[in-house]
């Protein structure tokens, strides 16, 4: 119990700094950033409507730039589908999107993911015995 409320604080504070980070970037205009980090997090790729719903909400005049954001995104994705650290991201309970399944070595990657995923509930499951 006490180890789940640690795990929720803990997702909770990274996904407020997510977001001031995402919009720290978008009011950059480091669209190349916002798409390396949406790929080095497993994340789907934004499409431009996305990005342009984020640039109006940013608090400074900016524009756009899908091409920038979809180098970036792919310089993260590489990243990301390493099959080498899959099962680290299953272990920590990190969310698999199917990001990779386009990629080389997709179904390795999947595979270290879900092995560690198994062991992550295993684990989670002996907590409770």
């Amino acid at each position: 119990m006490k180890q789940t409320l640690f795990s929720l604080l803990a997702f909770v504070l990274l996904v407020g700094c997510a977001a001031s980070t995402t919009q720290g970037l978008v009011d950059d205009q480091n669209w190349y950033g916002l798409g390396e980090q949406d790929g080095q997090r497993g994340l789907p790729q934004r499409s431009l409507k996305d990005l342009q719903t984020l640039a109006g909400q940013s608090s400074v005049t900016v524009n756009a730039n899908y091409l920038d954001y979809e180098k970036g995104y792919i310089h993260g994705i590489d990243d990301y589908c390493d099959p080498a650290h899959a099962y680290q991201l299953g272990l920590d309970g990190n969310p698999y999107m199917g990001v990779c399944e386009s990629r080389p070595g997709s179904q390795r990657f999947r595979m270290e993911w879900q092995r560690g995923h198994n062991d992550s509930q295993s684990q989670s499951n002996s907590l409770f015995y």
